[in-house]
């Protein structure tokens, strides 16, 4: 009898390397986790992803002919090389070609957040679905897009940069030199820092999210200021309505590009629950235009952390 085949799949992140075997559903198989200690060099954090893999190959009894790589930073994704990965310090890594060389298999590398769209499209919450876009809202905001069945990746498998739309052509600079980013106003940083500026220009209006974050107002983040909420505080509660709505007006723009029929709504901001999606919700409503808008049904993802190596995984079928 043939072996029953699978994929393997790796999340290459800043801090750590996780790494499965999945079947053609997405169950996971057999999986492993190991910090990824980046400052030993592209080469030592190559050949420790391919002994993960090969461990996990012995693991799971299964034929795998092909290894997907999900990892932050520009792409060439004809070649798999990493151009440039500044979690990982990584500039003109060979990282599909190394691989290969040292598994023999197919390797196939992806911008971690369309890996993720791809993971939880295929084998998560957007199973089922033909039109659907992934958003992760936490310390940046990030996605990806499902159109027609197909994973929208662009020139350099980056399509998807949904925090850089501008939603406030007035507004501050942002880390990628652009203006008035939706992360600015909306990511769990952004909420952070309001937070913080807000409880330093009136300690008196700040007290709740100030108690919460040991009386220095430089130490409010996002879990402060939903905390604070949570227990009914006005300030805080005001701080996640303005987030959500920036985030609903940035998302009214999602839905006009791609039309989709799902929205998936992950990270750990989105978990911050009424507070922040109540008047995003009625935002993206007011915006987007009715008849594309209309039958948009927003969702949780179900995969969680492995979504990158799922997505990663069985992007290689």
């Amino acid at each position: 009898m043939a072996t029953e085949r699978a994929y393997a799949g790796i999340d290459l992140g800043g801090t750590k390397i996780l790494a499965v075997i999945v079947d053609p559903e997405g169950t996971v198989l057999a999986s492993e986790e190991q910090p990824t200690l980046a400052a030993e060099g592209p080469e030592s954090v190559m050949a420790r992803m391919a002994d993960m893999v090969r461990r996990l190959i012995a693991a799971s009894g299964r034929e795998v002919s092909a290894l997907g790589v999900a990892t932050a930073g520009t792409l060439d994704p004809e070649t798999g090389t990493v151009l440039f990965a500044g979690n990982l310090g990584w500039t003109r890594v060979p990282l599909g070609q190394t691989l290969e060389r040292e598994l023999g298999l197919k390797v196939r590398v992806e911008n971690d957040a369309n890996a993720a769209a791809y993971g939880e499209w295929k084998a998560g919450a957007g199973r089922g679905t033909r039109h659907c876009v992934f958003v992760t809202v936490s310390t940046g905001i990030g996605g990806g897009l499902i159109c027609d069945g197909r994973l929208v990746r662009g020139l350099t498998a980056s399509a998807g940069e949904i925090g850089h739309i501008t939603i406030d052509w007035n507004g501050p600079v942002c880390g990628c030199g652009n203006v008035g980013c939706m992360e600015l106003y909306a990511s769990g940083t952004a909420i952070g820092k309001a937070g913080s500026a807000a409880a330093a220009a009136d300690p008196a209006a700040g007290r709740a999210m100030l108690d919460l974050a040991g009386g220095e107002a430089s130490r409010i983040t996002s879990r402060e200021v939903a905390a604070a909420a949570a227990g009914g505080d006005p300030l805080a509660s005001k701080l996640l309505r303005d987030a959500g709505r920036a985030l609903g007006v940035g998302l009214a723009s999602v839905v006009h590009l791609a039309n989709p029929e799902l929205i998936i709504l992950g990270g750990g901001a989105s978990k911050i629950g009424a507070p922040l999606l109540q008047p995003m919700e009625e935002a993206l409503r007011r915006h987007v235009i009715p008849s594309l808008g209309e039958n948009v049904r927003i969702v949780p993802p179900q995969l969680g952390v492995p979504a990158g190596a799922i997505g990663a995984a069985l992007i290689t079928e």
